[in-house]
Parts: C-alpha cells; structure tokens; sequence
C-alpha cells in the first residue's frame, strides 16, 4: 500500500468518534440511525463519519429501500493493519496468531 491509502486509514482511525463506530461495526451491521443513536451523534454528523470511513474503504455500505446498511470492511482493515506492520518491518504477531488459529 502507498503512503496516501495509510494516510486515509489513520485518518479514519484518528477520531475518537470513528473509532467508536469501528468497534460498532466490528461485531453487527447497522444503519447509520442505529449507529448515531449507539454513540450519541446526530444523524447527519453519524454520516459525516461513515462517508471518511467508507471513503477509506473501512466500511461498506448496502441500501435496502430507504435504509442504508454499513458493514465493517474487515479483509480491507486487516490488510491494512499487517502491511502497516510490514512496512515498518513490526511482525503483527496477535493478527498473524489469531488468523492461524482459525486455519
């Protein structure tokens, strides 16, 4: 990955309100109503973090009528976190032992 793509991930991760919805989005798929009602923001504020966060492809979204339905982007944070780590030549020992014991 090239340094602007990090540059929008750490972007995404840096506020205090995002990171709230990752771990929201981490466990269930929500809407953007849910997800402003789980962490007290107002509805267009809600949007306003879920359109950094889906810009930086963290998140993805699906509509349903009306409603839209935000998902975390797990494949994509994932390979974020380890390249990050490869790139800094850390080993991500806990993603790496975590994904291993899944095989």
């Amino acid at each position: 990955m090239e340094e602007k793509r990090y540059t929008k991930y750490f972007k995404a991760f840096g506020d205090p309100s995002r990171f709230k919805i990752i771990q929201l989005l981490a466990s269930k798929e929500m809407s953007v109503n849910e997800i402003a009602d789980a962490i007290g923001l107002s509805q267009p504020t809600a949007s306003r973090h879920l359109a950094i966060l889906r810009e930086a492809e963290v998140v993805v979204d699906r509509r349903e009528g009306q409603q839209v339905y935000y998902s975390l982007n797990k494949d994509n944070v994932e390979s974020c976190c380890s390249g990050f780590c490869d790139c800094l030549e850390i080993p991500a020992k806990v993603g790496r032992k975590a994904k291993k014991a899944k095989k």
